[in-house]
């Protein structure tokens, strides 16, 4: 059935009771696939019914924003990628976020959380200023309602035609957390469902009368929850709201969207429950490890983090505070062994960095522990709540550098830009497990802000830290300065295949720069600076400032404004920051110099 539905004008040729099967063969689809190419699994297993009846019911015309993106996967296999889906996340195949250069049903690229709202909004304001007509949709969930930007839409939609749909699935990478997703709970129907099945299967015993008295109540239900579905959380927000409902259930799904379709004419929340994973055991007993699919099995940064925290905590009054990303950042076992000093704020970067200031007021030593694509999201309060006070609080930034088949929204190339122009901040930059260790543990008495900036998976080699960078093989004239494990490696490989000559330094400090091995160099040297960041306010330009008055030609390879998705190693040739581009350009721009 599936291999027939190209658009979703071909949905609607099927009657609602073939929708259950076909979204069977949607969930085996995404099992089979993600399985292969690696994405969100467990959150987009639980919107199959939810986007085939969205899809169902909605015309072509109309609009849906998905918060967050990557919820997005049902949605391109019924809007005409399914062909492509095998694609998914490699060079040149399908994103794994929606994105409107991919295609017109694509309403809004979204890659971070909290953002649907505010979106939809914009749209459906667009909408009535050019007096045309059609519907708009935010389908928020996987914890976007833990976000403060989600509140912010919801403060200004006033009486804007919308409809926001809450996929209600408990989660957001790991279980929700706050009194925002307790409020949610209080709306859910509790033992609603149990409750439900228990009298379907006392009905059905009933011959006769059974089944019918069973359909009837449906009915009755499906009627008050669309006539009297209120609740004071939406309520405060002057929203209609309809809910909860099961969305799980494709039928019922259908039912109450064709209702709102075509009878609300007032901003409308409609609650569904679903469940993240569902359909496929593994990933229904434990989501948040299904929540994104990786294919390697090897040594993560994560662990290092926590397996040093822990040890620190035990004789060191500091705590860890992350949003939404607790195991991914290597904080649970710390939050099994200190649950009072772990602190999972929910999709709040902002609050989470400013909380962090306050526990640092208060005499706490506090880690921001998060993805580098996730703090940048926070970059006033670093500023302003942290560095301006300078504060000895420590930030984590796990996933720096190229990230691989994320796509342009979550690539950690822009860390050095924002975080050097800070006042009072220190960066340092690990290229080994050893080194990042070595650093969380000088950290613990560092009296001012600090950004730790590592890769997902770091050199396994036993490289020192003190404070200064190392050079690991020595050379003359040329200065191969590297920043990170990835640019490190290259490094050696260029010289050991191009530059024989040329001394490799391992560049463990941004900022400051180490100003003691720069002034070895000599005037009329070649410095190269190699880093995976951005070139504007990178590494590579803070050399060229410090050499702006000396004879020492600085050559920069870094990346572009952005980076389109693939594996690491892909990434890095499109930048031309792979041992071959770097190496046979020297070669050329130095062949009178060496």
């Amino acid at each position: 059935m599936i291999r027939d539905i190209n658009s979703p004008d071909d949905l609607k040729k099927l009657s609602v009771k073939q929708l259950p099967k076909l979204c069977e063969e949607i969930r085996q689809l995404l099992v089979d696939t993600v399985l292969s190419t690696g994405g969100h699994l467990a959150s987009n297993l639980g919107v199959v019914e939810l986007t085939v009846a969205l899809h169902y019911v909605f015309d072509s015309s109309d609009k849906i924003v998905w918060d967050v993106g990557h919820q997005s996967y049902v949605h391109k296999i019924l809007t005409g990628r399914l062909s492509r889906f095998a694609t998914l996340r490699q060079k040149d195949g399908l994103g794994g976020f929606p994105r409107m250069d991919e295609s017109m049903t694509d309403s809004f690229n979204t890659g971070h959380a909290s953002t649907a709202i505010s979106a939809a909004l914009g749209i459906a304001k667009a909408r009535d200023l050019k007096g045309e007509d059609y519907n708009v949709v935010a389908v928020v969930g996987d914890g976007a309602l833990t976000g403060g930007l989600a509140y912010e839409g919801l403060n200004n939609v006033g009486n804007t035609k919308m409809l926001i749909v809450v996929n209600d699935n408990n989660m957001s990478i790991a279980e929700n957390v706050g009194s925002a997703t307790l409020n949610m709970s209080k709306i859910r129907v509790g033992s609603y469902d149990r409750n439900k099945e228990r009298l379907k299967k006392f009905l059905s015993k009933i011959p006769l009368l059974g089944k019918p008295t069973y359909k009837f109540l449906h009915w009755c239900k499906r009627r008050v929850k669309m006539s009297y579905g209120e609740n004071s959380y939406f309520d405060k927000f002057d929203i209609k709201y309809i809910g909860a409902i099961d969305g799980n259930d494709v039928g019922d799904l259908v039912y109450f969207l064709t209702k709102i379709k075509n009878n609300v004419t007032k901003p409308t929340v409609l609650h569904v429950l679903t469940k993240k994973g569902k359909g496929y055991k593994p990933a229904e007993d434990d989501p948040e490890q299904f929540h994104s699919v990786g294919k390697t099995g090897a040594v993560l940064s994560s662990e290092t983090v926590g397996e040093t925290l822990c040890q620190l905590a035990q004789h060191n009054n500091i705590c860890a505070i992350t949003a939404a990303m607790q195991d991914a950042v290597g904080l649970g076992e710390m939050a099994k062994q200190f649950p009072d000093r772990v602190f999972d704020v929910g999709i709040a970067e902002e609050h989470a960095v400013t909380f962090a200031a306050g526990l640092a007021t208060g005499g706490v030593k506090p880690y921001v522990a998060i993805y580098s694509t996730f703090l940048q999201r926070a970059f006033d309060q670093i500023q302003h709540d942290v560095s301006l006070q300078n504060l000895p609080v420590t930030f984590l930034l796990d996933r720096s550098g190229l990230v691989g088949s994320d796509g342009a929204t979550h690539q950690g190339i822009y860390d050095l830009s924002y975080l050097t122009c800070i006042p009072n901040m220190t960066v340092w930059t690990p290229a080994s497990y050893s080194q990042l260790k070595s650093m969380i543990e000088k950290s613990v008495e560092f009296p001012t802000p600090l950004a730790i900036r590592y890769a997902k998976t770091l050199s396994s080699d036993k490289l020192p830290f003190d404070g200064n960078w190392n050079v690991l093989l020595d050379g003359k004239h040329i200065h191969l300065l590297a920043v990170g494990n990835n640019m490190l490696e290259v490094a050696i490989r260029v010289k050991q295949d191009y530059l024989l000559k040329a001394q490799v330094v391992n560049v463990t400090t941004v900022k400051p720069l180490d100003s003691v091995y720069l002034e070895t160099i000599n005037d009329g040297d070649v410095v190269v600076a190699l880093e995976e960041n951005v070139r504007q306010g990178g590494f590579g330009s803070l050399v060229k400032d410090y050499f702006a008055d000396r004879n020492v030609k600085v050559l920069g390879f870094a990346v572009g404004d952005s980076v389109a998705q693939g594996t690491v190693d892909e990434q890095m040739k499109m930048c031309g920051l792979d041992a071959e581009s770097v190496g046979r350009y020297l070669l050329q721009t130095l062949k009178n110099e060496i």
